[in-house]
């Protein structure tokens, strides 16, 4: 398990990317996802890469998968971690609104936050409410692709409020 992490954790550098595309070891963490949830994770930083985009695009039983998981998903992280995925594989982002907004709809504010701390965030999102501000803030909003909701909101909103834990 130590290994895989720090394979996620060197992952999201371009080098490394070049390196697994050379190998054309991406089909091995394919494998091995339902083994070990972590190369889910791999696979993602990964797919910030196109080679890699692309290799993993014609894995059709992989893609069939990806699109399974993300229907059925009971896991929060997993379930963000397959959205992210399938987000960096579509090849075009802006035919899929998935917000519950139309396209002149705008935010003063949008929250994100770790799920570690959605009651306090819920606490933040209730007081802005209550003052009159228009708040973004994934339990409120979101519907369909978790990435592209999210891409969305951050362009329509003034300002961001990112809490870490």
């Amino acid at each position: 398990m130590i290994v895989f992490s720090a394979f996620l954790a060197l992952s999201k550098n371009e080098f490394i990317q070049q390196k697994t595309v050379e190998s054309k070891k991406i089909n091995l963490l394919i494998q091995i996802c339902d083994k070990y949830p972590i190369a889910f994770d791999i696979i993602w930083a990964l797919s910030f890469n196109q080679n890699i985009q692309q290799q993993l695009r014609s894995n059709l039983s992989f893609m069939t998968k990806l699109t399974h998981l993300a229907k059925e998903c009971d896991n929060e992280q997993i379930c963000k971690i397959i959205h992210g995925i399938l987000w960096n594989l579509e090849t075009n982002h802006q035919s899929h609104s998935t917000l519950n907004i139309d396209d002149s709809t705008t935010f003063d504010i949008m929250i994100s936050y770790s799920h570690k701390e959605k009651v306090l965030c819920k606490q933040i999102y209730d007081e802005l409410i209550k003052f009159g501000y228009r708040v973004w803030i994934d339990f409120d909003q979101m519907h369909g692709n978790i990435m592209d909701a999210m891409a969305q909101a951050i362009e329509r909103s003034h300002t961001i409020i990112i809490c870490m834990s």
